[in-house]
This record gives C-alpha cells, structure tokens and sequence, in this order.
C-alpha cells in the first residue's frame, strides 16, 4: 500500500514500521523472495588474518613456549648503567643510544640498543626470590640510531635467558635448533668466538647463515652474572628476527617415499682434541655427495687408549640413492671419499 510521489515514496499511516531505506529494502526482499537473493561477502568488509610476519613470531612464540620457557615483555628504556653491567666497552658504537626527553629517571633515561640487559635484570629478579630453574624469551625491541636520521632503526630481537641445574650451552642450543628448523631457517652455521664481550671466552658461540650473522648464543660471562648478584650459570641467546625472516623459506617442498634401501656406515675417527666436530661433518658431507641422507654424532672419546691431544670422534652416516640399490662396491667407493676428504682435516680412521 506505499505509493509513489516523484522520487519519494509515501507509507501509510498503518505501516509505523517503515522508517528508513532499510526497512523498504527488506520490504522488497520479502515480496521478491529472500531464497532468489544470492549470498555475498559484505562490500569493503575486511578479512581479519595473519600477516606472514605476524604467523612468523607467532611460530617462534610457539616453539618458546613448547621448549618450556615462559614469555616476558620488559620496558625499552633502560638506564645507561646496564651496559657498564654487561661488559660492553665504554667506545661500542650501541652505547650511543637514543636519550629521553623528559625520563621518569635516570634507570629509564635512554632507549635501549641491545636487550640482554633487560633480560638480565628478570632473571636476576627471580634468582633473588629463590626460584631455581627459570627459562625466559622476549620478542624484544631495540634501537639503533641512524646517523642523519631523526628515528632510529626500531629492530626486533628475540633474547632467551635460563638458569637451572639442568642449563647448559648445549640444551640453549639445542633449543635454538629447533626454532631455526621451524623457522625453515636451513643450514645455520655454529661458529665459536671468544670475542663478545658480554659472554664466556670459551662457551659462546655466533649463529651465522651464509655468511651473515643472525644471532649469538652462550653462557653469560661470569663477571655479568656476578654484577647481577647471580651466583650460578646463567646462559642466552639472541637472533635477529629480521633476518631470520627475511632467511625463511615457507615453501615446503615434499619428495616420495624412497624406493630403494639405505646403506649405514659408522666411522670412528681420531682427530686433534681441539677439532670441532663440525668440521668433520662438513667433510663428511662434500665426500658423501647426493648420496648422503643422514648423519649422526654418537660418540666422542678421550681416555687411556687414545693418544695424548687426540680425541675419538664417532658418526653414523646413512647413504642412499634415489635410482637404485647401492651394492657393496658403490657404498666402499663413497667411503672411500668421504675418508679422502676428512684426511685433509687431519682426521683418520680409528683401528
């Protein structure tokens, strides 16, 4: 019963119910049929989801917290008495941090560079209140002043920090291999240096992939710990999420089922006791070839039967190939080169 006037349209006086566009247009639908009007996203209506650098943290988030440390966020501003804390030498270009107008105080006076000691400073905290075993990360960020430039450079680095009867360099490392792995962060390399300055000469390693380095990981040097008033190991690591993101490969690429049997050869060497068993794995896997599948670390000796200097290095190492079975005479002749090539480290067979 609407009637029309020009342009408007007119609603009798016993249909109070139509009162704007709204109204006329479900009015029209009912008439028309709800079922023959197809069903449409809403016009301009935005989809909520990840970013991939968002579903990026959120798999380093998750592997944390699976490895059982628990998630912290601190203040980025920090007081410039934290890098005398950490050993860092009074001309380090990260001192040059970006300074607080108008600071609540003087521990808060600066924009931090590096986040290590935040991380600290937690993990003293709980050490004082007699917690035993804490495991610690943060997706932490740091500003690094540019020169010229008004802003700094605002990174994101993801800082771990544990203590426990249970902590060593090996567990924190073992841990970093796990998330680098979910990451698809492939073929990162463990390089030992004694040159940074906020950790042990002897138990600290740089992460590097490709030549750049991503990150470093080690026990946290005693004298730190010991300006912290932390009676016990503590050790860390940290990576440059930007990097690391930039690094990932998300693409999985899936092979068949293998159609042929692996061959498994254990090799026991003796090398110089300062030989990183890294590099007998970098031999190992240039004289191996295509054919190598899988390696394995699963004894390391010294003692009374080895001579003095030398350590026995052990590995089980899988040979396969992808078009046929390989025959005694192959898999001898694979061996044969992967010796050939560890000789050149100095390494050689144990009798």
């Amino acid at each position: 019963d609407c009637k029309f006037d020009g342009d408007m349209i007119l609603i009798p006086s016993f249909r109070p119910d139509l009162k704007e566009k709204a109204d006329i247009a479900e009015e029209i639908a009912r008439f028309y049929g709800y079922n023959k009007i197809p069903c449409t996203a809403v016009s301009g209506g935005a989809q909520g989801k990840y970013s991939p650098r968002q579903k990026f943290e959120a798999v380093i988030s998750n592997t944390m917290l699976s490895c059982g440390l628990s998630e912290i966020m601190t203040y980025s501003f920090i007081s410039p008495k934290y890098y005398d804390k950490i050993l860092m030498p009074k001309d380090h270009p990260l001192r040059k941090s970006v300074t607080i107008s108008n600071p609540l105080g003087e521990d808060t006076s600066i924009m931090r560079t590096v986040a290590l000691p935040s991380m600290m400073e937690t993990l003293a905290r709980n050490y004082n209140n007699r917690n035993e075993e804490v495991a610690l990360f943060e997706l932490a960020s740091e500003y690094l002043p540019i020169a010229g430039e008004e802003l700094p450079l605002e990174k994101t680095t993801l800082i771990g920090g544990m203590y426990g009867k249970k902590v060593d360099f090996f567990l924190a490392k073992g841990i970093v291999e796990q998330l680098l792995k979910n990451l698809s962060v492939l073929d990162c390399e463990f390089e030992a240096s004694s040159e940074e300055f906020s950790y042990h000469p002897g138990r600290c390693a740089v992460i590097t992939k490709d030549g750049m380095r991503v990150g470093i990981i080690g026990e946290v040097h005693p004298s730190v710990t010991e300006n912290y008033k932390m009676d016990t190991r503590v050790v860390s690591f940290s990576l440059d999420v930007d990097k690391l993101f930039d690094l990932s490969e998300p693409e999985k690429t899936y092979t068949p089922l293998p159609k042929f049997p692996a061959v498994t050869r254990d090799l026991a060497l003796i090398c110089d006791e300062d030989m990183t068993v890294r590099t007998l794995e970098k031999a190992i896997i240039k004289g191996a070839g295509n054919y190598l599948e899988h390696i394995e670390l699963f004894d390391v000796y010294q003692g009374s039967q080895i001579e003095a200097g030398k350590k026995s290095v052990a590995f089980s190492v899988t040979l396969r190939s992808a078009d046929s079975t390989l025959t005694d005479e192959i898999s001898t002749g694979i061996v044969n080169k992967i010796m050939a090539e560890l000789e050149k480290t100095g390494a050689t067979l144990r009798s």
